[in-house]
């Protein structure tokens, strides 16, 4: 699960039991396995406190997205102190592995990438071009095209989604596998070998 900020006041604390309650819970018995009424008989909190904070169980999902691109946020000084775009990318990636193998971990992942495939629709919050992950993954191949180390062919933009879908596809075939292989060494392999060398200019 994603850290979230400390919570202040009474008011935020019963909405990050109840978050982290139902966390908890879909990652024990499944999403849809899992109702709101437990959810919040586990948080210890009236039934009618989740609707205080959140209208349906999938506002669940959308919080923990969120709250991974606010980690995303936190490590941006810590990137843009590479030297380069193709070192920055790099170091993104790694630290963005390290905090899905050893924070999330690989049963909070699978809930959160069965609610979205399951969602119906193409709105979804994994592949919002708004989030954090995808802006600063845009800017920093802009940044690499600038300087002339990235290829041109294609927008910054049309890049970083290629970028972000091999990810993506990286996360989901770890999860399939529930977790047999070390998701950082092979990310980071899988980075070095394949998605630098198709960005850089020959």
């Amino acid at each position: 699960m994603a850290k979230q900020p400390k919570p202040h006041g009474k008011a935020e604390a019963t909405k990050q039991l109840i978050f982290e309650s139902a966390l908890t819970l879909f990652k024990k018995k499944g999403f849809d396995q899992v109702s709101i009424r437990e959810i919040t008989d586990y948080a210890g909190t009236a039934k009618g406190s989740f609707y205080t904070y959140f209208s349906t169980k999938s506002d669940i999902i959308v919080e923990e997205f969120w709250a991974i691109d606010a980690y995303y946020r936190s490590i941006e000084a810590e990137v843009l102190k590479q030297a380069s775009a193709p070192r920055r990318l790099l170091r993104f990636t790694e630290l963005q592995l390290l905090y899905v193998r050893d924070v999330i971990g690989c049963e909070t992942l699978k809930v959160l990438y069965a609610n979205q495939v399951l969602k119906e629709g193409s709105d979804k919050v994994i592949t919002d071009q708004s989030r954090f992950w995808y802006t600063f993954i845009c800017s920093i191949i802009e940044e690499g095209q600038e300087t002339g180390l990235f290829r041109k062919e294609k927008t910054s933009a049309e890049y970083a989604n290629f970028f972000n879908r091999a990810i993506r596809g990286l996360f989901l075939d770890w999860n399939i596998s529930s977790a047999s292989f070390d998701l950082v060494e092979a990310g980071l392999d899988y980075c070095r070998s394949l998605l630098l060398p198709a960005l850089l200019q020959p």
